[in-house]
């Protein structure tokens, strides 16, 4: 009676192990996997958490407004338009005072897209004046994060 536990327990423990072992490790051929690009729709977020595609304006932060956006390519890895920006921080003092934050041209690339569920989101957002350099009131818009969902 004894002899029949312990066979099955001993069975169980050879399984457990390895059988025995093998030398060396696990051994892998052939090329690595690589990634699968992205498919499904991308989406960015503005400063209130909602999402957009391809807006004509937005408030991707509190601090930069972006207007008569044209865009080139939304697609899986980036999106690239022109538009115009407006900076409301104005740090050196606006030109025209606080109640007219003035604007200028720029270059609008998102990128950096982060998966969630069966979306992504475009988690950076980079600014460039079409004639640089940038106004002397602008207050380092040109690299921002931008907000993404939780998971």
């Amino acid at each position: 009676m004894r002899l029949r536990r312990l066979v099955p327990c001993a069975l169980l423990a050879a399984c457990l192990t390895g059988c025995g072992g093998v030398d060396g490790g696990v051994h892998v051929e052939g090329p690595a996997a690589t990634k699968i690009p992205w498919t499904g729709p991308v989406y960015m977020t503005d400063s209130f958490g909602r999402a957009w595609q391809r807006p004509v304006e937005v408030l991707p932060t509190r601090r930069v407004s972006l207007d008569e956006l044209t865009w080139r390519v939304w697609g899986p890895s980036r999106a690239l338009a022109t538009g115009v920006a407006t900076d409301f921080t104005c740090v050196s003092g606006c030109p025209d005072g606080d109640d007219n934050p003035p604007s200028y041209r720029v270059e609008v690339v998102l990128s950096n897209p982060v998966r969630r569920g069966d979306v992504a989101f475009y988690s950076h957002m980079t600014l460039t004046p079409v004639h640089p350099p940038a106004p002397f009131w602008v207050s380092g818009s040109a690299d921002t994060d931008l907000d993404v969902p939780d998971a």
